[in-house]
């Protein structure tokens, strides 16, 4: 029983391949001119590509030509080996959706199927049961073809982001470093990465993020939700990024940006592309304001950002002023108390935010101002002290600080 059983399956099976190999030694131009036709009556997509009509007739060929040699069960000859891996990467050059190729080869299936069937008719078999289940390598031939197109489409579009990620990135680069200096440079990045030379920009900087950080994809999401145009890209150990902001004021800039709290962030506004440079060099300054993580508004930090911007001159007014005060037993209350006045004031008002006594605070004021030789009630001197506490949250402030322990 088995011996008939295997003769029956080699029976079908030598049918099918003896019908491929006469559909490819004689109907192989005619099967290319029916699945044409079939393709653009029903696939408007190829029906509109504005193509070379013979080399959209030779890729069909060649794609239907490997199909019956794989039908046929012969070797595959090399002019049309690589037939379905230069389909997928021309189509995806073209930038033709992949829904529609997919269709293509359906149809390609529903061709190849009715010449066989039709072909099996002739001899008298296409009711044999043994006949009819070797159709499936019809199917079969015509799905390796789909499944190796896809790849190569796949393969083809990831390379070209790829591409055009690295040409943006390097538009961006030459823009932040060469900008200022060369129109023709802003000019370039405006038509690479898609904004107006013109356009208002929020520039972003962020240190250390790791680039596979959520918090990198949780704001290009937000920014993505809010429909504003951006890129981002690295430089060393920061991500620089421009957004253009539209009518987005500064509050709600700084929610979208929220997931970067972790790291230290600077954001800062320019009125043009051309200003990108300097943009960043304000979301620098505003990132040397504090020693602590956070994302900072240059606008909300102009003290600290000016205090870190020439270490030695700041450094030395700023150590003169601190280091008596930094010197009292009770420096770090005093040191508080002294910014809530400055800020508010008010000795009542920073009684009733501090839940201290008046008295309390009045004597803190009072030791500062004896330990520091300045008074408060003088403005060049209230200044002094703004500065110099401004000064003490920057990256040398903290430095300073951690002196006089």
């Amino acid at each position: 029983m088995s011996g008939p059983g295997r003769r029956q399956g080699g029976a079908r099976h030598d049918a099918v391949q003896a019908i491929a190999r006469r559909l490819l030694e004689e109907r192989l131009d005619e099967l290319t001119s029916r699945a044409l036709e079939r393709l653009e009556a029903e696939e408007p997509a190829y029906a509109s590509a504005d193509w070379d009509p013979v080399q959209k007739r030779e890729g069909m060929r060649r794609t239907l030509e490997l199909a019956l040699t794989r039908l046929a069960g012969g070797p595959v000859p090399r002019t049309v080996s690589r037939a379905t891996e230069d389909v997928g990467r021309e189509r995806a050059e073209q930038a033709f959706p992949l829904t529609a190729l997919m269709h293509s080869f359906q149809l390609d299936l529903r061709t190849l199927w009715e010449a066989v069937l039709a072909e099996g008719r002739a001899r008298g078999i296409s009711a044999d049961p043994d006949f009819l289940d070797g159709l499936i390598r019809v199917w079969e031939a015509t799905d390796a073809n789909s499944v190796e197109v896809v790849d190569a489409y796949r393969r083809t579009e990831r390379d070209l982001a790829s591409h055009r990620t690295e040409v943006r990135n390097r538009a961006f680069t030459r823009l932040v470093l060469e900008g200022e200096q060369d129109p023709s440079i802003v000019a370039e990045a405006s038509t690479l990465l898609g904004f107006s030379e013109n356009v208002a920009l929020t520039v972003v900087v962020v240190e250390s993020v790791p680039t596979g950080d959520p918090a990198v994809s949780q704001v290009d999401d937000a920014l993505r939700r809010g429909g504003l145009l951006r890129h981002f890209g690295w430089m060393g150990d920061e991500l620089l990024g421009i957004i253009g902001h539209g009518r987005r004021d500064e509050e709600a800039m700084l929610a979208m940006l929220r997931p970067f709290a972790p790291w230290r962030c600077g954001v800062a506004e320019v009125p043009g592309l051309a200003l990108t440079a300097r943009g960043i060099r304000f979301a620098r300054a505003a990132i040397r304001s504090s020693a602590q993580p956070g994302v900072r508004h240059v606008e909300g930090h102009w003290i600290g950002a000016i205090m870190s911007a020439q270490e030695e001159l700041t450094g030395a007014m700023a150590t003169g002023v601190l280091r008596p005060l930094l010197e009292l037993r009770d420096r770090d209350s005093i040191v508080e108390t002294l910014r809530w006045y400055l800020d508010l004031g008010s000795v009542a008002e920073v009684a009733a935010r501090t839940y201290r006594h008046r008295n309390t605070v009045g004597n803190r004021l009072q030791a500062a101002e004896e330990a520091t030789g300045l008074k408060l009630s003088r403005p060049n001197d209230a200044a002094r002290l703004v500065l110099a506490l401004a000064w003490l949250e920057t990256d040398a402030g903290a430095r300073f600080r951690a002196t006089m322990s």
